[in-house]
């Protein structure tokens, strides 16, 4: 079950989500009144703070948040750029080239062309070939003696 925050608790989270803010201590100067305390008092107040259970729980919470926002956003990127991809193909004013541009484009993005070389690229030698190439060497190795 989550723990409840205090306000300045919340605001310690929310300083440590902002990417501007880069250590404990700046959020706990963001969230409290630090004005008589001394660094190394903020740096030990501010570690406590980020060990304090419901705080790792709401910053677990408030990153998961985030990322899938950000993941979110990417799909909707993808999709539009796809959205205007298909647009170019279907639209019969687009010059032919582009139009194959765009077919190009949307083929790579669904790995429709380099999965094939990688294939070709992976694809085990026959027994022939790998004697053949044994030979080669050898012979090279032979012939510099």
């Amino acid at each position: 079950m989550a723990k409840v925050l205090t306000k300045k608790q919340q605001a310690f989270v929310d300083a440590l989500i902002n990417p501007d803010i880069k250590s404990y201590s700046d959020a706990y100067r963001e969230a409290y009144d630090c004005g008589k305390m001394s660094p190394k008092a903020i740096r030990i107040e501010a570690s406590r703070l980020h060990a304090h259970s419901g705080v790792t729980q709401a910053l677990d919470r408030a990153k998961d948040k985030i990322e899938r926002e950000r993941a979110r956003t990417k799909i909707a990127e993808r999709q539009a750029v796809h959205r205007k991809l298909w647009g170019e193909v279907d639209d019969p004013n687009t010059p032919s080239s582009s139009r194959v541009a765009a077919l190009r484009l949307l083929g790579l993005e669904a790995g429709m062309f380099s999965e094939r070389m990688e294939l070709a690229e992976k694809m085990p030698k026959s027994d022939a070939e790998t004697m053949a190439e044994i030979e080669e060497i050898l012979g090279d190795v032979l012939e510099s003696e």
